[in-house]
């Protein structure tokens, strides 16, 4: 994390105040996470019916989540920006058999810091659509529930994940100094679990979850 806030605030300060090469950028709406654990196990078969594959996830439930960015112009259409998001979800075991299975398996506070590089595509006009992508962070804490699931428990703790993140966005510039702003950054980090908090399961898979962001926001320049 230390590594990654240095490449930002380097890259920040790269170049020489001036006025409106900054700005704030809030923005708020649905997070979307991955798959986190994937276990498949063969059932019994018959005589008549092969026996079949059953698939469960544990992954985290859709929730608002908050996102803050400080961004640096470089030029008209490259800029750099270093942004944190934030979010509180469910953990839920599914089985992808029964669209009516779901288990409470506790709950994940996830922060994750971005520090992507900002293209746009068109830097003038009120419509104005970018793309980015740059290294990301993430820092999950699980608190499991005691009632869950004996074999896909989930643990009581706080695990870091470095990953990616890309995405696109689109801009409405209603003035010199402020925009609104819709984005959706898909960011792929490694699992907060371990095939080792599973010893002694078969089938266990550890999945890189692909946490997608949907915000709209506002930015304001200064």
């Amino acid at each position: 994390m230390k590594k990654l806030l240095t490449i930002g605030a380097f890259l920040l300060a790269a170049a020489p105040l001036s006025a409106q090469n900054w700005s704030i950028g809030v923005g708020t709406g649905a997070f979307v996470f991955g798959d986190f654990v994937e276990r498949r196990q063969r059932g019994p078969g018959s005589p008549d019916q092969p026996s079949v594959v059953n698939t469960q996830t544990l992954s985290a439930a859709t929730r608002a989540g908050l996102a803050v960015d400080l961004e640096r112009s470089l030029s008209d259409r490259w800029a750099i920006r270093v942004e944190g998001a934030f979010t509180r979800a469910h953990l839920a075991l599914k089985d992808e058999s029964d669209d009516e299975f779901s288990l409470d398996a506790g709950e994940v506070d996830v922060t994750t810091l971005t520090a992507p590089i900002v293209f746009r595509i068109n830097p003038r006009g009120s419509l104005r659509f970018h793309l980015l992508i740059g290294p990301a962070f993430a820092i999950y804490r699980t608190v499991g529930r005691s009632n869950a699931n004996a074999d896909l428990a989930v643990f009581s703790g706080s695990r870091s994940a470095w990953g990616a993140a890309g995405g696109a966005g689109l801009a409405w510039q209603w003035s010199d100094r402020f925009a609104v702003e819709g984005q959706i950054v898909d960011i792929v980090t490694t699992s907060p679990f371990e095939r080792e908090d599973f010893t002694g399961l078969s089938g266990i898979s550890i999945p890189k979850p692909h946490n997608v962001h949907t915000t709209v926001g506002v930015r304001y320049r200064f």
